[in-house]
C-alpha cells in the first residue's frame, strides 16, 4: 500500500509540474545570480556553465540554451576553458537525447582545445566522457583504454571526486562485457570514495551499476535494494534521466522476483517520465523490460511481441546513429574533395601565371635585342611546344585521377550499401531469433508452444538467406569479380530446383503457387544466374500476395527466345514507383506480412538477365497485381525441338 500511494504521488508531481521534478533551489539560485550578472565577461560565461551543467538531468531545452551561449561568448572572448565546457555541457545535452553521434562530435571538438592548452584537469574529464560514449554503443575496447588514460590523470591530479566517477565507468565497462565481479571491484571503490565525499549525486549512479551487477549474478533481492537506493538518489538530485533509467530496471527486477503489480507501476512512473526527458532509447529498453515481465508472467506471446518492438527499435536507434555518421562521413568526403580540387586548380593557375610571366619576358627581351629576335622566337616556340606537351599530360593524369575517383566512390558506395544491409537487414531476424532464444533459455516456454513461433523464424530467415544472395551476387557484379557463365541447360528443371522451397514459404502464407512450364526447356544461358532472377521474382510475388492469392509462372517460345512471366494478383506497384523498381535507387518496402528486402533483388535480376542477352519487364496495376516477364535465348538444341512442343508452350499462356 506504501508503494502504491507512493507511486501515485510521484506520478502527481509529475503531472502537475510539482518542485521534486522542478528545478533544484541550487539552479534557482544561479539563474538569479546570472539575471544580476549581464556582463558579457568571462563571469558570466562560468556561471552560463554552471547552470548548464546542473540542468542538463533536469531541464534539457533551458541547458541547452544557457550552454549554446556560453560557447558563442567564449568564442567572442577567446575564452577556451569555458569554451571547452560549454561543449561538453552541449555534448552531455546531446547524450540525455540519445544522440550519440553528435555527443561524440562535440567531445572530440572540445577535447581537441583541452590538448592544445595542455588542460591535464580538462583532459581527464572528456577522456572519461569519450569512453562512456563508446561502452553506450557497445564498444567496450576502444572505451576502456581511455577511461583508464582518463584514471591516470585524474590520479595525478589526485582529484577524488574525479576519480570515483572514472571508477564507476570502468565498472560500466565489466557490466557491458558480463563481467559482475570486475565491475563490483570498481564499483566499490567508486561508493568509498562518494560515501566519504557525501556525494548523493554521483551515488545515485554507483548504486544503478551495482544493483545492475547483482542482477547478472542472480541476487535479485540485493539488487531491488540497491536499485532503490539510487532512486532516492536521484530523486534528492532531481535527475529526471537517471529516474526514467531507475524506474525500468525497478520494473525489470521487480518481474523477476514475480512482483508484477509493483513492476507495472513502476513501468507506468518510467513512462510518464519519459514523456518528460523524450529519450528514445529508453523506450527501447521499456519494451525489453516488458518482454521480461510477460515472460514471468507466462504470456509467451505478448513476450515475443515486446521483444520484437524492442528489436525494431533498437534496429531503428541504430540506423539513426549509422544514418547520421555517415551523413557526416559523405560531407566531409565532399569538403575535402572539393578542397583537393581547388587545390589543384590553384596550381594550374600559378603554373600557367608563372608561364605567362616568363612569356612576357621573353617578349621585352625580344624588343630590346632586336638582333636576336629570331633565335628568341624560337626558344619560345620550343617553350611553348613543350608547355603543350606537359598540359596534355596534366590532361591525361587529370582523367586517370577522375576515374579512379569514381571507382573508389563507386567502391565506397557498395561498402556503404552492404553496411547498411547487414546492419538493418540483418538485425531483425537475428532479433527475432534471440527473442525465441531467451523464452526458451531456463526451459521458460514449453515446447509446444515454441513450435507455433518456429514457422514465423523459418521463413524470417529463408527470406534474409535471399537477402545475402542478393547482396554478395550484387557486390561481386559492382566490384566486377562475377563472370557470364553461359551453358545450355533445362529451364525447367532450374525452376524445379527452387521450386519446392518457393512452394514452402508461399504455403506458410496461404498464397497458391503454380508452374505452368513443361519441360524439357533448353536455354542458352548462365544458369546460376537465371535461377537468383526466379527466386528473386517468385519470391517478391510472394511477399506482396495476401493470404488466398494466387501466383502463375508460365512461358512462351518465339522468334529464338523463350519469355518466362511471373503473375501475381497481389497488392501491385503505384504508377508513381514504377521508374524506381529496375533503377539503383535500392527502392524496397514490405510485404503484406512486413516481410523486408534490400531493394538489390530487381536491379540485380535486369542486370543479369541483359548479361544473358535477355530483357525484362513489367505490368502492375495497384491492388490488382503485378506480371514479370523476362527473355533468354533458347539453346540450338531448342532449336531443332518438334513443333507440337513448342505449340504446347505457346497454349500455357
Amino acid at each position: 500500500m506504501f508503494l502504491k500511494h507512493r507511486l501515485l504521488f510521484l506520478l502527481g508531481w509529475i503531472c502537475y509540474g510539482g518542485s521534486l521534478f522542478g528545478q533544484s533551489p541550487a539552479a534557482d539560485s544561479l539563474q538569479r545570480v546570472l539575471k544580476s550578472h549581464p556582463q558579457a565577461d568571462t563571469g558570466r560565461v562560468n556561471l552560463l556553465n554552471q547552470l548548464a551543467r546542473l540542468l542538463v538531468t533536469q531541464d534539457g531545452e533551458l541547458a541547452q540554451k544557457y550552454s549554446s551561449e556560453a560557447v558563442e561568448l567564449a568564442g567572442n572572448l577567446h575564452y577556451d576553458k569555458g569554451r571547452v565546457l560549454a561543449l561538453r555541457n552541449q555534448a552531455l545535452g546531446e547524450n540525455f537525447k540519445g544522440n550519440l553521434d553528435q555527443q561524440m562530435e562535440l567531445t572530440v571538438q572540445a577535447l581537441q582545445i583541452a590538448e592544445r592548452l595542455k588542460d591535464k584537469q580538462l583532459m581527464a574529464i572528456l577522456l572519461n566522457d569519450e569512453g562512456n560514449i563508446y561502452i553506450e554503443e557497445a564498444n567496450a575496447d576502444r572505451g576502456l583504454p581511455l577511461l583508464l588514460r582518463s584514471l591516470e590523470l585524474k590520479k595525478e591530479l589526485k582529484e577524488k571526486a574525479e576519480i570515483s566517477k572514472t571508477l564507476n565507468n570502468i565498472g560500466s565497462v565489466y557490466l557491458s562485457d558480463n563481467m559482475p565481479d570486475s565491475a563490483l571491484y570498481f564499483l566499490r571503490q567508486s561508493e568509498a570514495i562518494k560515501l566519504a565525499m557525501n556525494d548523493h549525486r554521483g551515488l545515485a549512479y554507483t548504486y544503478e551499476n551495482m544493483g545492475l551487477a547483482h542482477r547478472l549474478l542472480g541476487n535479485h533481492n540485493n539488487a531491488f535494494d540497491y536499485l532503490d537506493l539510487s532512486r532516492k538518489y536521484y530523486e534528492e538530485t532531481h535527475n529526471l534521466q537517471g529516474l526514467t533509467k531507475i524506474y525500468l530496471d525497478l520494473a525489470q527486477t521487480s518481474a523477476v522476483l514475480r512482483k508484477f503489480k509493483e513492476a507495472d507501476r513502476y513501468f507506468v512512473v518510467a513512462d510518464s517520465l519519459n514523456e518528460i526527458v523524450k529519450n528514445p532509447k529508453n523506450k527501447m529498453i521499456a519494451y525489453q523490460a516488458h518482454a521480461v515481465l510477460d515472460s514471468a508472467r507466462g504470456d509467451f506471446k505478448k513476450a515475443l511481441a515486446d521483444y520484437k518492438e524492442y528489436a525494431m527499435l533498437n534496429t531503428d536507434y541504430f540506423n539513426v546513429q549509422k544514418d547520421r555518421y555517415m551523413t557526416n562521413a559523405a560531407e566531409k568526403y565532399e569538403s575535402e574533395k572539393k578542397q583537393r580540387e581547388n587545390d589543384a586548380l590553384l596550381h594550374q593557375q600559378q603554373a600557367h601565371l608563372a608561364t605567362i610571366r616568363h612569356q612576357r619576358m621573353l617578349e621585352v627581351s625580344g624588343l630590346l635585342v632586336l638582333v636576336v629576335i629570331l633565335g628568341i622566337t624560337f626558344l619560345v616556340f620550343r617553350l611553348n611546344r613543350k608547355l603543350n606537351l606537359k598540359n596534355a599530360e596534366s590532361l591525361e593524369q587529370n582523367k586517370i585521377i577522375i576515374s579512379q575517383n569514381e571507382k573508389l566512390e563507386s567502391l565506397v558506395q557498395v561498402k556503404d550499401r552492404i553496411f547498411s544491409v547487414i546492419s538493418h537487414d540483418l538485425r531483425s531476424p537475428l532479433a527475432i531469433l534471440d527473442g525465441l532464444l531467451f523464452l526458451l533459455r531456463d526451459e521458460k516456454i514449453p515446447p509446444e508452444q515454441f513450435r507455433q513461433y518456429t514457422n514465423e523464424l523459418w521463413r524470417d530467415t529463408k527470406n534474409t538467406s535471399y537477402m545475402m544472395d542478393n547482396l554478395l551476387q550484387w557486390a561481386s557484379s559492382q566490384m566486377k569479380g562475377i563472370r557470364l557463365q553461359a551453358d545450355d541447360f533445362d529451364l525447367v528443371e532450374a525452376l524445379h530446383e527452387e521450386f519446392d522451397l518457393l512452394c514452402t514459404l508461399s504455403r506458410q502464407k496461404e498464397v497458391h503457387l503454380f508452374s505452368e512450364l513443361e519441360g524439357p526447356l533448353m536455354v542458352y544461358a548462365d544458369q546460376d544466374m537465371i535461377k537468383l532472377v526466379l527466386r528473386n521474382l517468385i519470391s517478391n510475388a510472394v511477399k506482396f500476395t495476401p493470404a488466398g492469392g494466387h501466383i502463375r509462372i508460365f512461358a512462351t517460345r518465339h522468334k529464338g527466345l523463350v519469355e518466362v512471366s511471373v503473375a501475381d494478383n497481389g497488392t501491385g506497384i503505384p504508377a508513381a514507383e514504377h521508374a524506381k523498381i529496375f533503377s539503383h535507387i535500392y527502392y524496397s518496402t514490405t510485404g503484406t506480412q512486413n516481410e523486408k528486402g534490400c531493394g538489390l533483388g530487381l536491379p540485380l535480376s535486369k542486370e543479369f538477365i541483359e548479361r544473358n542477352n535477355g530483357t525484362i519487364r513489367f505490368v502492375s496495376e495497384e491492388n490488382v497485381g503485378t506480371t514479370f516477364t523476362f527473355t533468354i535465348p533458347v539453346s540450338e538444341e531448342e532449336d531443332i525441338r518438334p513443333r507440337h512442343l513448342e505449340a504446347k508452350l505457346a497454349q500455357t499462356k
